[in-house]
């Protein structure tokens, strides 16, 4: 036996939901224990609470899990539900969790690798799968750390987890751990190699532009003026076509302006998007992670019709990678940025998802950041992308 994936979600009180997930899940693995079990929980199943019992059911798993902004399987999108996906199979997985990111992002990527095994018998593949705390602020140095640590030979698949945008706290768990300001990092050894694909379906509009004053996650200047009115130069023409003017956008409508026309960093041959949140009294603007002072970025658009394309084009990616040309099922990580541009259109792209891969089972969340790192690649934290990590049957 190869790979056996199963797949469940239910929503409502914790305690019932556990058990319709473990019901779910021990139905579709057919006596077949699991090496890997993700869970990815909504704020009204807490993860302390939902946890336990699948533990109990399930107690030769390695169990990562994360709160989650949004919630979906194979079956449909959902909000305020608990989504899990078990590996059963010639698959062997060691995981660590590493606390206190944002003040030692370095250390917390020891301590969560530190317990992990280099290689073991028989498994000639390693693939990492990374969950972390968005909050604290390290996302993009964790995923760099953690990297280094295993090797460039180790591609990297993951998300940061949410709290349906309250910004408050996220969570990541490995087995009977929870915690906030943490980083959790699994090594799954395989004897096949497992596909990952990542894509964003965004396009650039303007020319490389200078990042001139930046601190931290808020960028004040670009090419020495303020970054919004950077922004509304080189976009204004192109929302003008479509019936909107920058100039008189407020409140709500400047966070969806701000949404469909994202920054993208040059990366390799394409780019890795950077999500602005909000624009300040100062005409500066606060993205979804930090931006280093002097980067060279070009504002791009990104369409619904372009993200949902994007979301099928990860999974095909996905796919191609898998030797066997047959897959047993995935994990999706997509960016709660993508559903606030897409609204209901979000269920199409989970769909386009399912139908790349054949309606395999699959499982994913709504994250604050996505990871996708593959051998060679200088950075792997991304925003408003899909990434599906898929493994062979």
């Amino acid at each position: 036996m190869r790979h056996l994936v199963a797949t469940a979600i239910a929503g409502g009180p914790a305690d019932a939901v556990a058990e319709m997930l473990v019901r779910s899940l021990r139905r579709d693995l057919a006596g077949q224990p699991p090496a890997l079990l993700l869970v990815f929980a909504s704020l009204d199943q807490p993860l302390d609470e939902v946890l336990p019992p699948l533990r109990a059911a399930f107690p030769g798993a390695t169990l990562l899990g994360c709160s989650t902004a949004g919630e979906f399987t194979e079956k449909g999108h959902h909000k305020r539900a608990t989504a899990a996906l078990a590996v059963a199979g010639n698959l062997q997985v060691f995981a660590g969790l590493g606390r206190a990111l944002g003040k030692d992002p370095a250390a917390a990527a020891h301590q969560a690798t530190d317990s992990i095994p280099g290689q073991v018998e028989g498994y000639s593949h390693r693939t990492a799968l990374v969950l972390l705390d968005p909050l604290a602020g390290n996302g993009e140095e964790a995923t760099l750390h953690v990297a280094a640590l295993l090797g460039a030979e180790v591609p990297l698949a993951g998300g940061a987890a949410g709290d349906y945008l309250h910004m408050d706290t996220t969570q990541v768990a490995v087995d009977d751990e929870v915690a906030a300001d943490a980083l959790a990092v699994a090594v799954l050894f395989s004897q096949q190699p497992l596909g990952i694909g990542v894509c964003h379906g965004h396009r650039p509009l303007s020319e490389p532009l200078q990042v001139t004053r930046a601190v931290g996650n808020v960028v004040h200047q670009i090419e020495g003026r303020p970054a919004w009115r950077v922004w509304k130069e080189h976009t204004r023409a192109h929302s003008l076509a479509r019936g909107v003017d920058p100039e008189e956008l407020t409140g709500d409508d400047i966070r969806a302006y701000l949404l469909r026309y994202e920054a993208g960093l040059a990366a390799g041959e394409g780019y890795k998007i950077r999500a602005p949140l909000a624009l300040e009294e100062d005409g500066s603007i606060r993205f979804a992670c930090g931006i280093p002072q002097g980067s060279i970025l070009r504002i791009t658009e990104g369409d619904p019709s372009g993200q949902v394309e994007s979301a099928r084009e990860a999974a095909r990616r996905a796919r191609r990678q898998l030797h066997s040309g047959e897959i047993a099922g995935a994990v999706v990580f997509d960016c709660i940025c993508r559903n606030l541009i897409l609204g209901d259109d979000f269920d199409e792209a989970v769909r386009g998802i399912s139908e790349a891969l054949e309606g395999a089972p699959l499982a994913g969340f709504e994250t604050y950041g996505e990871i996708a790192l593959d051998v060679g690649e200088l950075s792997g934290f991304h925003n408003t992308t899909t990434v599906v990590l898929a493994f062979p049957r």
